[in-house]
């Protein structure tokens, strides 16, 4: 039998709309308050929100830091099927961002003036940049902890709610938006407060999530583990390090384009900037979708599972980056109208769509590094992405009198090119070696080119299930193990997947991902599948029916039988 990718292709499209909206959390707030702003103020109060922006990526460095890195941690983790690891990941995530919180709102209580000032010298504009940061950073710990449901609801099975909890911050932040803008009048504060509302309260929704039902993630900082930190802030450092350059990018080009043109280019650019924030659903929706499927299936040593993974997010990122670019192009003057600019923006539109597009490519790439433990290439793309390439051609357009908005296409198209080279040379170089790597993605080629790992395909049918059945007896034989043993797990494997087929899955063409290895004396096979949980092993444990027959036969020959519920699929992990 062989491997496609209806499994996963099901598994991802299935993941990635909840995500997306999960991402558009603090995006929206950002551009639902420049919409308020701009109506119910003017260009002055709109361009200080824009100035306001790096106290809300510092935030976000500091959530994304504990967040990713603990939950790429954790999936590597379930990729093991080590539970209680994971768990010890979360909770580490989850008191360093309390503690985190706990700074920033002292940050915000008495230096909000001092912070104010590094990011605004006119007068005019700094008493708003003031006044939007103290409450920004006052409310820290709302825009740092959500970061931990947005990213472990998905890995806890949980998915559904994200698209609740997203729904919640847009409500919620468009109706305070409203009463405090324009009832009770308290200026750039009120739209600050409203998004700090929205924020904690979503934030209070999605921990409630996690901590009801059955799940592997609830708070318990008994497990707290400081050795846990280090690789922690190894797998969120990508990301740390990406928003962390998007404040010092942030900073540059809003001088740059004031000298460029005055207040007028950092109102149309704080448009572009909350446009290019709303992107980040795709741009980085995409990939953090991928990102704990990639952490199991890489964690498991699945090769062939991982490029699928990323051969899907890239093929639906660029369609859906495409269709945004089309969407800022064609309507480019609502957009204007809407948030009452004169100026024209069907030029800056196009730039900004077509950015759009080389960030996807560059974004996935970088995640998936990042996931593959490769994280100093993944920092790297992330340096050239989010900082040097960006302020390289602003500066130089500023200087040649290029039309500046140039800079954005050009500064990605360069990214994309730049990586590519590298990842082609670091592959080069590995040709004729035992552990020759993959084109692109770098991958170590000796499991599949040694048959050390299988994976195959299988729908829930009878027939489907009793080959799959065969090919695991044929791998087992093919690595040694003799033919009476290679006999007798092949059935008891069929009567798992027969058992799993009847109790969790809904129909007989329902896919099913099926892994079998042969790595350094241990022999395993992993099987996932949507649909309801079932604990089959916790079930047959229980029973003395004759259904469990296959299950307790596994369960007396293997070294251990593991049950984990995640991403919302059931994975059975056996291992002799």
């Amino acid at each position: 039998m062989k491997r496609d990718n209806k499994f996963l292709k099901k598994e991802f499209q299935k993941a990635l709309f909840p995500v997306m909206i999960s991402v558009l959390g603090g995006t929206v707030n950002a551009l639902i308050d420049s919409a308020f702003v701009t109506r119910r103020l003017d260009s002055d109060a709109l361009a200080a929100v824009g100035l306001t922006m790096p106290i809300f990526l510092v935030l976000c460095t500091v959530g994304c830091l504990f967040a990713q890195g603990g939950s790429v941690a954790a999936s590597r983790s379930l990729g093991k099927n080590d539970k209680e690891t994971a768990g010890q990941y979360y909770n580490t995530s989850v008191l360093m961002m309390v503690i985190a919180s706990v700074v920033f709102m002292v940050a915000g209580l008495f230096g909000s003036h001092f912070i104010a000032s590094l990011l605004c010298n006119d007068p005019i504009l700094l008493p708003m940049v003031e006044e939007y940061g103290r409450i920004t950073l006052m409310g820290s710990a709302a825009f740092i902890l959500i970061c931990i449901p947005s990213y472990y609801l998905q890995l806890d099975g949980k998915g559904k709610y994200l698209s609740i909890m997203m729904g919640v911050v847009i409500l919620t932040d468009i109706i305070f938006d409203y009463l405090f803008l324009f009832v009770f009048d308290l200026g750039v504060r009120g739209a600050s407060l409203a998004s700090v509302i929205s924020v904690l309260l979503a934030t209070i929704y999605g921990f409630t999530r996690l901590q009801t039902g059955k799940g592997i993630f609830k708070v318990n900082l008994s497990l707290f583990k400081i050795a846990n930190l280090k690789e922690i802030v190894m797998f969120g450092s990508t990301s740390a390090i990406g928003n962390l350059f998007d404040v010092i990018r942030l900073a540059v080009l809003n001088w740059i384009l004031y000298i460029a043109g005055g207040a007028g280019a950092l109102a149309v650019w704080t448009v572009l900037n909350s446009l290019l924030e709303l992107s980040l659903c795709i741009t980085t929706g995409v990939p953090r979708t991928a990102s704990p499927l990639l952490g199991i299936y890489l964690g498991g040593y699945d090769n062939e599972g991982a490029r699928m993974i990323v051969d899907t997010e890239i093929k639906l990122g660029l369609a859906l980056s495409v269709i945004y670019a089309g969407i800022l192009a064609v309507f480019h003057h609502q957009i204007g109208e809407f948030f009452k600019l004169d100026s024209g923006l069907l030029f800056p539109m196009i730039c900004l769509g077509i950015s759009v597009i080389f960030e996807l490519i560059a974004t996935v790439l970088s995640s998936y590094f990042n996931v593959a433990k490769r994280i100093m290439l993944s920092d790297f793309i992330m340096f050239l992405e989010t900082l040097f390439f960006p302020l390289l051609f602003a500066a130089i357009f500023l200087v040649c009198g290029v039309p500046i908005w140039l800079f954005l296409p050009f500064g990605m198209g360069a990214v994309v090119l730049v990586t590519l080279l590298v990842v082609w040379a670091i592959a080069r170089r590995s040709r004729g070696e035992t552990h020759e790597l993959s084109s692109v993605l770098l991958l170590d080629r000796y499991t599949e080119t040694t048959n050390r790992v299988k994976g195959f395909s299988v729908l829930s049918s009878d027939e489907a299930i009793c080959k799959a059945s065969e090919d695991i007896t044929e791998f087992c034989i093919e690595n040694n193990m003799d033919v009476k043993t290679a006999k007798r797990i092949g059935l008891a494997m069929e009567e798992v997947m027969t058992v799993m087929a009847r109790k969790s899955l809904k129909n007989e063409n329902d896919p099913v991902d099926v892994r079998v290895f042969s790595l350094d004396g241990v022999f395993g096979i992993s099987i996932m599948c949507s649909g309801t949980r079932y604990d089959l092993f916790q079930e047959a444990e229980d029973s003395d029916d004759d259904f469990h027959m296959g299950v307790q036969m596994i369960n007396k020959m293997a070294e251990a039988c593991i049950y984990i519920y995640t991403l919302g699929m059931n994975v059975l992990s056996v291992v002799f």
